[in-house]
C-alpha cells in the first residue's frame, strides 16, 4: 500500500484530512474487516480531499502493476476524484465519465471474481453514483464552440471577443493546447460564451 500513502502525501494538503487519512492508513495494517474498512475509507478520503483532482486522477495510472485489490482502491479513488473535480465545460464533464466507466468495467469484473458478489455490487453502485454524478455536472456546464477567425490572433482579443474578459485568455490557450498565447490558431475551439 505505499502507493496509496505516496499518493496521500502528495494530493491531501489540509491537516485535519491528512491526519484523519494517516491514521486509516495505520488502520489498515490491522487487517480482516477492519483493514478492509481503513483501506476504502483513505481510498474515499483521498478522493474527497484532494487539492488537485485533475492531478490525482492523472496519478493513478501511473500505479504499477495494481493488483485487484489495489485496483479496487484506485477506483474507489477515481469515482470520488472525478465528481469533485470542476469541469469547465459539457464535453469535459463527459469525457470525465466516459473514462471513469472505462476504468470501472474490468475491475468491478476482476474484483467479483476474487472478492465475491457484495464487492462487485457495492463498486458497481459507486461507479454507477458517480456517473450518474458527473452526468449531472454535464448538464449544468456550458458547451463548446467551434470559432473560425480567418486571421491568427492574440488569445487576449479573442477572449475580449468572445467573453468580454481578456483575462481568459489563459483558458483558451489551455483548451487549445497552443504554445503561445500571442499567435492563437485561426480555428480553435471555446466554452460558449
Amino acid at each position: 500500500m505505499d502507493w496509496l500513502a505516496d499518493l496521500i502525501d502528495r494530493f491531501v494538503t489540509a491537516p485535519d484530512d491528512l491526519l484523519l487519512a494517516r491514521r486509516r492508513l495505520d488502520a489498515i495494517r490491522l487487517g480482516g474487516t477492519a483493514g478492509a474498512s481503513a483501506y476504502l475509507e483513505a481510498c474515499r478520503l483521498l478522493g474527497e480531499a484532494a487539492s488537485d483532482s485533475a492531478g490525482l486522477i492523472a496519478a493513478l495510472d501511473d500505479v504499477e502493476d495494481p493488483s485487484t485489490l489495489d485496483s479496487v482502491g484506485l477506483l474507489v479513488i477515481a469515482c470520488f476524484a472525478s465528481v469533485k473535480q470542476d469541469y469547465a465545460a459539457r464535453p469535459d464533464a463527459q469525457r470525465a465519465r466516459a473514462a471513469l466507466a472505462a476504468r470501472a468495467d474490468p475491475v468491478i469484473e476482476a474484483a467479483g471474481t476474487k472478492y465475491g458478489y457484495v464487492l462487485q455490487d457495492w463498486l458497481t453502485a459507486l461507479a454507477g453514483q458517480a456517473a450518474l454524478q458527473l452526468s449531472e455536472i454535464a448538464t449544468t456546464r456550458a458547451p463548446l464552440v467551434r470559432v473560425e477567425t480567418g486571421v491568427s490572433l492574440p488569445a487576449t482579443v479573442l477572449a475580449w471577443r468572445l467573453y468580454g474578459d481578456p483575462a481568459r485568455d489563459a483558458e483558451l490557450v489551455t483548451r487549445n493546447r497552443t504554445g503561445t498565447a500571442m499567435v492563437m490558431p485561426v480555428v480553435l475551439e471555446a466554452i460558449a460564451p
